[in-house]
């Protein structure tokens, strides 16, 4: 990165928010439908009335990027 100007430095910054918020929302909405599957899968098996889906978590927003991509710089900033 020593080469990059500020401004391309916090566009990396911001991308790789991004990137590691999106990883996060995928997984816990992977994670939140795989424990719904199991919970219908034991209610058919019991004869019980299957539960409804859960809500997803909500997608990252704008100021949890640049939150994240806050913290990034700072730390970046502190180990330069």
């Amino acid at each position: 990165m020593s080469n990059m100007t500020p401004f391309e430095i916090r566009l990396e910054l911001l991308k790789m928010a991004q990137s590691m918020l999106e990883h996060d929302y995928f997984a816990k909405r992977e994670r939140t439908h795989n424990d719904w599957q199991v919970k219908v899968e034991n209610a058919r098996h019991s004869g019980m009335i299957p539960p409804e889906h859960p809500d997803f978590p909500s997608y990252p927003s704008e100021s949890e990027i640049i939150t994240k991509a806050t913290t990034l710089n700072g730390f970046v900033s502190k180990h330069t």
